[in-house]
């Protein structure tokens, strides 16, 4: 639905859809749509000219409108980002590619699957209703892939950068049937010359693998190289400053600003050619963003906003002042020749850490050929991409940033110190914060931790109606019993009306049927310019009418406090009840207080954005059927879900130099002792827990009378892996503030020390490899002689 009206707004036609869903008496398994679109504009009068995809490419650019083979690029970019962003939100990680295979460079032939209970049947001789539509497609993509199997891993690595076997598996399944032919395909991959290999498999004292191995491919490596190089480039040079006079002009228009934000403006204001900001959840990036944008402004640059979801470039443009677009439709206007930067242009990246390697390298690509400045602003440790890599991080660590580390949106200190060990992957720390004061509440049951949660919220709303509260979960399904739980608990306390007498309506939405009625809580899905909603919004229904209702927004004023919106559910039915929202939605939402479900899909990142959305309380809800106790519960939510880089793995394979990066171990040798004065405490006390932390693990392991690293070494497999957790932890902190303050100049002296290194390990290398080589030359000797031995038996006597 979301797509259709896409298309609908942009080519003023009527579109018309039917989703299908699969039925017994068809030989059609899956869920598909049909969309079928009339070729002539629709208007007050009925149908006008033709729409602009149906006109010829000569009357198309005399009008300077991109050709047709342009627009239906943008239009299949636009299901391709509609798509994976509905496929994100279900927790599902496949995603589409709206490339063809050809325009990838595939010979892979896409294929349809029947489920293994068909395939057993069909083996046994049973007949079945459908087998795989082309049996030989399965046969010539087998023969395909042995003869090239990088094809397999540009699948992959249109998802990952670093991926294991396990995702090779996977791949593979999708484009053959077949044990013996899938073994030989898996062999043939793992043997391309274009994979390789990151990570060895590691192994526990017990033969057990504790550790996968890590793979990658030499394109991946040259795409992820060649951004941070191009980065670097930037970051050496100084055309793009503005005169301190605009700087403090901007400041001083605006006094709330804090230190550390009057800071982060001054960085944005250096004339390199590309700058960065790491903000933690509520620390004021967008407040800081347009007084960025007002000196440049003043000091006459053209100031331009991006952003990965429409929803995301909104809000940038709303905070900040910066006309601001997706990223999707800016790729798409420069591949039609429109709208490309200037030497007098700054592109600013919102919640640059959701994009993907492939094209952050390409804006930063861009940027570099163009002139322009480029300035990324996000946080990595919030959700991750949706595609391959973790492209923001790595060229944070490699040019160096602004931080904006002080929590503002929390009121308690207690919690804005949370909000940072939220941030600095000590999520236990977090968490322990708020069980120490209640906030963190078991019940038996996930079913019970959901009425408490009901109890609490209806409660809240009783005693603060003017108060903004949020609840999350998860996973949809969660999501939708929340809503209808609370629903059901206001109607039955007589604060909903129930029934037709009451005003209830009945609609027909994307979701399902749904009932209204006035004082409903109502969230908006899908963007619409005409209404001028946005996919997330929230509001509250003031009156319901046959096909008919109108809500008023939220506001800073609080819920229900802003715009009046009406919607005919005959064009507009992308509604729900809006009690309760997915974690993912509310990434930049800000709320008095927010009520969270515990769920097993859960990981750091997601437990990080749901912990930091409130201004007053947060509490986390959790049944004893999904955790034992606050210690499993801990362990689970703390488990990392970030998408590596194959620059991560640089320094093991000993090709740090080749990429110019320092890794792990490097910089927490490095940076002990040499802490700049402005981070002194941090590091004091990131290494007096480090001690702490290491004596109760030896303790938990009975090892008393052995010293544990502080971080300067990896964890080995056989450590407990929470203490190895909270080690990296402690690495990773080490590492943002090194970068903080030495920034690019010290990696390019940590690049040249790396060179040495090579070169020394490179020797070392060629005198093992020859030394193994004669053993195993007179290992081999010794056999022969010994075989020969047995052969002519014992000699005489």
């Amino acid at each position: 639905r979301e797509f259709a009206r896409g298309l609908a707004d942009r080519y003023g036609a009527a579109v018309d859809f039917a989703i299908h869903s699969p039925q017994r008496a068809s030989n059609i398994r899956n869920h598909h749509a049909h969309l079928m679109m009339t070729t002539r504009a629709v208007t007050a009068d009925g149908l006008g000219d033709k729409t602009a995809i149906e006109r010829e490419n000569k009357w198309l650019l005399a009008r300077d409108i991109p050709s047709s083979q342009v627009q239906l690029r943008e239009i299949r970019q636009s299901w391709e980002q509609i798509a994976n962003e509905h496929l994100a939100r279900t927790g599902l990680e496949i995603r589409i590619d709206h490339r063809s295979h050809m325009e990838r460079g595939l010979e892979i032939e896409p294929s349809e699957h029947m489920g293994v209970h068909a395939t057993q049947m069909e083996r046994s001789g049973q007949g079945v209703a459908r087998a795989r539509v082309d049996s030989e497609t399965a046969r010539r993509n087998a023969e395909l892939i042995r003869e090239k199997p990088e094809q397999v891993l540009s699948i992959i690595t249109g998802e990952k950068s670093v991926f294991d076997r396990r995702d090779v598996a996977r791949a593979l399944h999708r484009a053959i049937d077949g044990a013996e032919a899938f073994q030989a395909a898996f062999a043939s991959v793992m043997a391309s010359p274009a994979l390789i290999e990151l990570q060895g498999e590691r192994r526990g004292p017990d033969g057990r693998i504790v550790e996968a191995a890590r793979y990658s491919t030499h394109e991946m490596v040259k795409i992820e190289r060649g951004m941070v190089l191009s980065a670097a480039r930037l970051s050496e040079t100084r055309e793009h400053g503005v005169a301190e006079r605009h700087v403090e002009a901007s400041l001083a228009a605006r006094p709330f600003l804090s230190e550390e934000q009057r800071e982060a403006v001054r960085h944005l204001a250096g004339g390199e050619g590309i700058s960065v900001v790491v903000g933690l959840a509520g620390a004021g990036k967008s407040t800081m963003l347009s007084a960025a944008r007002d000196a440049w402004e003043r000091a006459g640059y053209s100031v331009h906003g991006a952003a990965l979801s429409g929803k995301a470039a909104e809000g940038l443009e709303q905070s900040s002042g910066i006309a601001s677009r997706t990223l999707a439709s800016w790729e798409a206007g420069w591949s039609a020749g429109r709208g490309e930067l200037g030497k007098g242009d700054v592109f600013v990246i919102d919640e640059a850490g959701m994009v993907s390697s492939r094209q952050l390298a390409s804006f930063i690509g861009a940027a570099e050929k163009a002139g322009a400045k480029i300035v990324l602003v996000g946080d990595p440790e919030q959700l991750q991409p949706i595609q391959a890599g973790a492209a923001f991080r790595a060229v944070a660590e490699r040019v160096g940033f602004a931080e904006l580390a002080q929590v503002r949106r929390q009121a308690e200190p207690w919690q804005r110190r949370a909000s940072q060990d939220f941030a600095r992957h000590r999520t236990q720390d977090g968490l322990a914060a708020y069980a120490e004061r209640g906030a963190v509440r078991f019940s038996e049951t996930r079913d019970e931790a959901i009425d408490a949660i009901v109890r609490d919220v209806g409660r809240d709303m009783r005693e603060r109606p003017e108060s903004s509260r949020l609840v999350l979960a998860h996973r949809r399904a969660d999501v939708r019993e929340l809503n209808a739980a609370i629903r059901e608990a206001r109607q039955s306390a007589g604060e909903l009306a129930r029934g037709e007498d009451g005003g209830e309506r009945r609609f027909m939405t994307n979701d399902g049927e749904r009932a209204f009625v006035a004082g409903d809580r109502v969230i908006f899905l899908e963007n619409n310019r005409d209404l001028g909603v946005k996919n997330g919004m929230l509001g509250v229904v003031s009156e319901v009418a046959e096909g008919r209702l109108s809500a008023r927004l939220d506001d800073a004023e609080g819920p229900g406090r802003g715009r009046a919106v009406t919607v005919s559910l005959a064009e507009y039915a992308a509604i729900d009840h809006g009690y309760a929202t997915t974690i993912h939605k509310s990434q930049g939402a800000t709320v008095d207080r927010a009520y969270v479900l515990a769920s097993e899909g859960m990981d750091r990142h997601l437990s990080y954005v749901a912990m930091t959305r409130h201004r007053e309380e947060a509490r986390l809800y959790a049944g004893r059927d999904q955790f034992v106790d606050l210690r499993e519960l801990s362990a689970r939510l703390s488990r990392s879900g970030a998408k590596e880089t194959t620059l991560d793995y640089a320094e093991r394979r000993g090709i740090a130099a080749e990429f110019g990066v320092c890794s792990d171990i490097e910089v927490s040798r490095e940076v002990q002792g040499r802490a700049p004065a402005a981070d002194e405490d941090r590091a004091a006390a990131a290494r007096a827990g480090g001690r702490d932390e290491a004596r109760h693990d030896r303790q938990a392991q009975g090892q008393d009378g052995e010293k544990a690293s502080e971080g300067s070494q990896r964890a080995r497999p056989e450590e407990d892996a929470a203490a190895a957790q909270r080690r990296q932890a402690l690495i990773q902190e080490a590492k943002l503030a090194f970068y903080k303050s030495q920034g690019a100049a010290k990696a390019r002296e940590a690049f040249q020390q790396a060179e040495a290194r090579r070169a020394e390990e490179a020797e070392r290398q060629r005198v093992e490899a020859e030394r193994q080589q004669e053993q195993q030359r007179q290992e081999e000797v010794d056999r022969e002689q010994a075989s020969r031995q047995r052969f002519r038996g014992p000699g005489p006597g």
